[in-house]
């Protein structure tokens, strides 16, 4: 089952009895959600669509946007993982942080498991993250990664679940 780790983070599905109150208060944070969801939180319709569509990728392609954990504390701080993208082909990357973690590299250091996981267990040839174009953070944390540019695109270009969306598109392909 899709699980990643790293040397702080542990990432996981769903699982737990608790996780789907911690996500709500991360989806309820107008700053965490400003460069996801158009700065609003997530509707009790929308959790529930959203957890359903974790459980259907997990079962279908053993991957998710799953639970992020510290370690440290055992505390769930955000998401991360990896998802397809639309009707792309292609498996994203990404990851939301609580912000009382923001500024301590989570979000590097989950996306470079969310992309090793990507490129060298499941062997794609790249994986791609979409980014909110005004969000100058997660574009530094692609960078971080070795992705790069390659265009703005929409949300029916990607045939994403949400046509009207416009996003900067990264990639980063696998080496040798």
């Amino acid at each position: 089952m899709f699980s990643l780790e790293t040397e702080r983070l542990l990432i996981r599905p769903w699982v737990d009895p608790d996780d789907r109150a911690a996500f709500i208060a991360l989806a309820s944070d107008p700053e965490i959600m400003r460069y996801v969801h158009r700065g609003e939180p997530y509707t009790p319709a929308e959790v529930d669509e959203w957890f359903a569509r974790q459980a259907r990728q997990l079962r279908e392609h053993d991957v998710c946007m799953g639970a992020m954990i510290e370690k440290a504390t055992g505390k769930l701080i955000g998401l991360a993982g990896t998802q397809p993208l639309g009707t792309t082909g292609d498996l994203e990357i990404g990851w939301w942080l609580a912000r009382d973690v923001w500024g301590r590299g989570y979000a590097t250091e989950a996306g470079g498991a969310a992309m090793r996981h990507v490129l060298e267990t499941l062997g794609r040839e790249r994986a791609v993250a979409i980014i909110d174009p005004p969000n100058e953070a997660s574009k530094r944390v692609a960078a971080r990664l070795g992705m790069h540019f390659v265009k703005r695109t929409t949300g029916v270009e990607l045939g994403h679940r949400k046509p009207e969306i416009v996003v900067d598109y990264f990639v980063r392909e696998r080496d040798g």
